[in-house]
């Protein structure tokens, strides 16, 4: 297999793991490493798919939080009856 194609398998799974929301430290770079050194092990057939499908279950991603769906509803008077 040719090292760019492992380089590649490398890069993709940290950029991922980076536009997800996890911080790449030495220790995540090192596990992402792992992982395709793991996967790799296995053959070099679909090894970005292999890493990619683990990537979840090796590093779970932050809880999203997103932002209410509305705003807070108050309930007002607008007095209509006070112009009759």
């Amino acid at each position: 297999m040719p090292y760019h194609e492992v380089e590649q398998t490398l890069a993709r799974a940290l950029t991922y793991l980076r536009l997800s929301g996890i911080t790449v430290t030495p220790e995540v770079a090192r596990g992402a490493l792992h992982l395709v050194d793991s996967a790799l092990e296995q053959g070099e057939q679909r090894l970005l798919a292999r890493v990619m499908e683990r990537l979840p279950a090796a590093f779970p991603l932050p809880e999203e939080v997103l932002p209410p769906q509305t705003p807070p509803l108050h309930h007002v008077s607008v007095h209509y009856a006070d112009s009759l």
